[in-house]
């Protein structure tokens, strides 16, 4: 299932930027151009990593609090990971004009596997990364300063859990707490709110695992009870950056006749791999992926990844040509490659089947019951 660029996550952020004023770099939603357009002096945009519209499906109810108030499904960016995703809402820009590839991307210059959200090499822990990498490829200005810079008036914020940001909130109590104590102390606001729920418990075991369960429906409970607690102008959009479905390791460094024609390592991501071959063996490395791989995943080469416009369009960021290797792998299937025996997973992203793709467009404010 391939990106829709205009009813996506990104177009959710355009929708947020002409609200306020400014010109979104793609086009909005009507449906919450309009619901926007009611006067909300307070809005919490609410991202919960990995809540596909499958994993609603399969774990609440129909009555559930979250599926009543679904207005849409829109679809992820590509890839459908959350360094991607995540940087297209909170930027507005699709990965073609961000340059987010994957969970980790390979620069040549320092042979690093560079971990964007880690800040660490994927391979090597211990590898020394050199002083300000992160901020010199991957800082990028968000919606949240570009508004507040153009209308000082409005007040913006990021809240994050403790995993992601120091002194982040523990609890989801304490998580929706802090957009509480947010609001009341300015007239207008925009709070950005994000949970790496239910993603962190797909991983480990599986979307259709207990504990996943568990852990939608408890999000569901969660998200119901912010609802009593925000006030009357007060609107709540909640969506996903990304889907996840459950996995099958393939094991990548097992297959030497394939490994033999690597130049580097391979980077990106399980379901979205990224190959770098060495001179006069791509022939052999398209026929023996081919000959093993085609059924579970698609194939191709740097230029007709681009073509295909599934980064998205806009201007293309340098990090796309710079670390974009010879050739992606796309997975179509359950399949994913283990680049790693310390990092296997049950429940995975990245691939562009419709599990990863659909996310949820859900908004509320008090009077919705």
């Amino acid at each position: 299932m391939r990106p829709d660029y205009e009813r996506s996550i990104v177009n959710i952020t355009a929708s947020l930027m002409k609200h306020y004023g400014l010109t979104p770099f793609h086009p909005t939603l009507p449906k919450l151009d309009a619901k926007l357009s009611e006067g909300y002096k307070h809005v919490v945009l609410l991202v919960l990593d990995g809540l596909g519209v499958n994993a609603m499906r399969e774990h609440l109810s129909e009555d559930s609090f979250l599926r009543r108030h679904q207005k849409d499904t829109l679809t992820s960016v590509f890839p459908a990971t959350p360094t991607a995703a995540t940087t297209a809402i909170l930027t507005g820009k699709t990965p073609y004009e961000t340059g987010f590839l994957g969970w980790f991307q390979y620069f040549k210059d320092e042979d690093i596997h560079y971990e964007i959200f880690t800040n660490k090499d994927f391979y090597d822990e211990e590898k020394e990364i050199p002083n300000g990498f992160y901020d010199k490829h991957f800082k990028r200005e968000t919606v949240l300063d570009l508004l507040h810079r153009a209308d000082k008036s409005l007040k913006t914020k990021g809240v994050f859990p403790e995993i992601v940001e120091e002194n982040g909130y523990r609890t989801y109590e304490e998580g929706f707490k802090r957009c509480l104590d947010f609001q009341k102390k300015h007239d207008r606001t925009l709070t950005y709110l994000y949970s790496v729920e239910p993603d962190k418990t797909e991983h480990h075991t599986g979307m259709t695992g207990a504990p996943t369960k568990t852990m939608v429906q408890t999000l569901n409970e969660h998200v119901e009870t912010f609802r009593e607690q925000i006030g009357r102008d007060t609107l709540v959009v909640v969506t996903a950056d990304h889907g996840l479905v459950d996995v099958t390791d393939i094991a990548l460094f097992d297959y030497h006749d394939l490994t033999c024609t690597f130049e580097h390592l391979p980077a990106n991501e399980p379901r979205m791999t990224n190959f770098f071959i060495k001179k006069g063996m791509k022939e052999h490395f398209i026929n023996f992926f081919n000959e093993h791989f085609s059924q579970y995943f698609d194939l191709f080469t740097k230029e007709e990844l681009l073509t295909s416009k599934l980064l998205g369009n806009g201007e293309k960021h340098p990090l796309v040509d710079y670390c974009l290797g010879d050739f992606i792998a796309v997975a179509k299937d359950r399949f994913f490659f283990r680049l790693s025996d310390e990092k296997i997973h049950l429940g995975h992203h990245a691939g562009y089947t419709r599990g990863e793709m659909e996310v949820p467009l859900i908004y509320f404010d008090r009077k919705d019951g």
